[in-house]
């Protein structure tokens, strides 16, 4: 291909582009500019949002895309009048009209009649190839009007059923005719697949364009125009860096996704929140970005590959090379499995229901507890360097970090991780005990229950502050006046090692110390999961489970109907007795 020596660079950024548009539309000399660029960068926003802001003048913009005519494209033109003042109403209802015309004139020709619309009146029969004609005639009419205009034609590799060469030869005719200065916007290297135009191009590139230049931004300047002033944009930019993606739809559309989940997330801790968004873009480029996928070969199918591991399988050396791989590259982007991939690939092909987004928040807020309990482990850690790492006087910079510490985190710590903070606090005798009060407090009026997995301990931590020791008890007081056997029954079965009620012990006595004649009115009051609740109960080894027993031994007694259902259904012969009436 013959090149231009007034070419331009290729690969410009977005502030030299401004620079060259600049200098094209102040030199009188200049008169056609072919502004290129690889699919989605902002060639087109580029242009006209300059055009907009240092033109104080009309211009005209028509695409090409879908048409198959000139005439078409000057209906276009004329219907696409941007005018700061706004543009002319009449003229944009005439050419919309023209470009109507011209994409069903075969149809007109053969059309013996057709009503002609006109603003403010009713409409008026007109032969169809009259019509036609006049239309042509019209067109170019009004068309002639806008010389000495600037016009940007866009999309030409998007041109739909006529050649390049005409196209180009139009563009002669506006500059040559009209006196306009044109801006023509195209991605080459679609355009050049094509023999045809590449052909034409050669051609009419000496001829035709004095200037042009490829709008190639850098990561970062589309970054910084989608996401300015976004509190995120570090973590955003490391992963779209790596992914080497500046398409600017992508980007645009990655933030809508990003801008959906951010307020599902509240308060979860930052690293959190950050691999969140870090996954977001994987999955968005995965699905949306064909270069990405070019670049990493990474998919939607690739990614629910490494959330599924368990269901991977090896096969061969191959395969297995291929696995590590994509884990590899999945990790430089920054890209970590989380629980919650699956959600975020939802919303990234049809968006979250009502449903999804209350599950989104619900196992985000596991992940969030596992984070802070991470998080406050490393702290931790941490807080022991001054003290081991040097003989230096740090006493001052100890008291300062504990201190801050607990301001931060002391709601956050279960007791034993408090006691490890004390051993730090002995060391330089710093009495934390106020911080340690609070911590309890807080535990009472919460009652989360993974505070709560040795009750023996936080009772003989609150032997120390008799007011919070005598709120226990009034506590346990109204608790256990919501109690019934079903429900204390129901918190028993429930109950595991991940959700310890803090009552337990409570439900245990309360349910040990009900009478069989209790137990018996419960039996005969129904449940739709009474089967259930009596054959965990029986198993359960309790003192309440023996007193089960003998309700439902002695309401056996009593009816035929009872001693069936004793024997079948629980397997209770009351004709035999049990190991504990021995």
């Amino acid at each position: 291909m013959t090149e231009n020596i007034n070419k331009a660079n290729s690969g410009v950024s977005r502030e030299e582009a401004e620079n060259i548009l600049k200098k094209f539309l102040d030199n009188e000399n200049y008169k056609v500019l072919a502004v290129k660029g690889n699919l989605g960068v902002g060639k087109t926003h580029l242009v006209q949002s300059f055009l907009y802001k240092h033109k104080g003048e009309y211009y005209y913009y028509g695409s090409v895309f879908g048409i198959s005519s000139i005439e078409q494209l000057k209906s276009r033109i004329l219907a696409n009048n941007k005018n700061q003042a706004g543009s002319n109403s009449a003229n944009e209802f005439l050419a919309n009209i023209f470009e109507g015309f011209h994409r069903n004139s075969e149809r007109l020709q053969r059309t013996t009649k057709i009503d002609l619309p006109l603003p403010g009146q009713t409409s008026i029969p007109v032969v169809g190839s009259l019509i036609s004609m006049a239309g042509d005639l019209a067109l170019n009419i009004l068309f002639n009007g806008i010389k000495n205009s600037i016009i940007c034609i866009d999309d030409l590799e998007s041109k739909s059923k006529f050649p390049l060469d005409e196209l180009l030869g139009f563009v002669e005719y506006l500059v040559q005719e009209l006196k306009c200065k044109i801006i023509l916007i195209d991605n080459e290297d679609i355009l050049l697949e094509d023999a045809a135009s590449k052909k034409a191009l050669e051609h009419y590139r000496q001829k035709v364009i004095d200037r042009e230049f490829k709008l190639d931004p850098t990561v970062e300047e589309n970054l910084d125009f989608i996401f300015k002033d976004n509190p995120d944009i570090e973590v955003i930019k490391s992963v779209f860096i790596n992914a080497g993606t500046n398409n600017i739809r992508v980007i645009r559309k990655t933030k809508w996704l990003i801008d959906e989940l951010i307020p599902l997330m509240k308060d979860w801790q930052p690293s959190l929140r950050n691999q969140v968004i870090r996954n977001s873009i994987v999955i968005n480029l995965a699905k949306l970005d064909t270069g990405f996928f070019q670049r990493f070969a990474i998919s939607i199918g690739a990614i629910l590959s490494l959330i599924d591991s368990s269901k991977y399988q090896y096969k061969d050396q191959e395969t297995s090379d291929k696995r590590i791989q994509l884990i590899q590259q999945t990790l430089l982007l920054g890209y970590t499995p989380l629980e919650l991939d699956k959600l975020i690939i939802q919303s990234v092909e049809t968006s979250l229901s009502i449903s999804a987004e209350s599950e989104f928040i619900k196992i985000g807020e596991i992940l969030n507890q596992r984070e802070q309990g991470v998080s406050i482990i490393e702290k931790i850690r941490s807080l022991g360097k001054p003290y081991y790492s040097s003989f230096g006087d740090s006493e001052q910079q100890i008291i300062n970090e504990i201190i801050t510490f607990l301001e931060e985190n002391n709601f956050y710590l279960s007791i034993s991780q408090f006691e490890q903070i004390e051993k730090f606090a002995s060391v330089i005798e710093l009495d934390i005990s106020r911080y340690e009060k609070s911590l309890l407090e807080y535990m009472l009026k919460t009652l989360e229950p993974h505070y709560f997995n040795d009750l023996n301990v936080f009772r003989a931590k609150l032997r120390k502050y008799p007011d919070l020791e005598a709120y226990l008890e009034e506590k346990k007081n109204q608790y256990q006046q919501t109690l019934d056997i079903t429900i204390a029954l129901r918190k028993i079965i429930n109950s595991n090692t991940q959700s310890i009620s803090p009552w337990l012990k409570v439900d245990i006595e309360f349910l040990n110390n009900s009478t069989i004649d209790e137990y018996c009115q419960w039996l005969q009051e129904g449940h739709p999961d009474l089967y259930l609740m009596v054959r965990q109960f029986l198993d359960l080894g309790l003192p309440a489970s023996q007193k089960l027993e003998q309700a439902i031994r002695s309401l056996a007694k009593n009816r035929k109907l009872n001693k069936i259902r004793a024997k079948f259904i629980y397997n209770i012969d009351i004709d035999n007795l049990s190991n504990n009436e021995h």
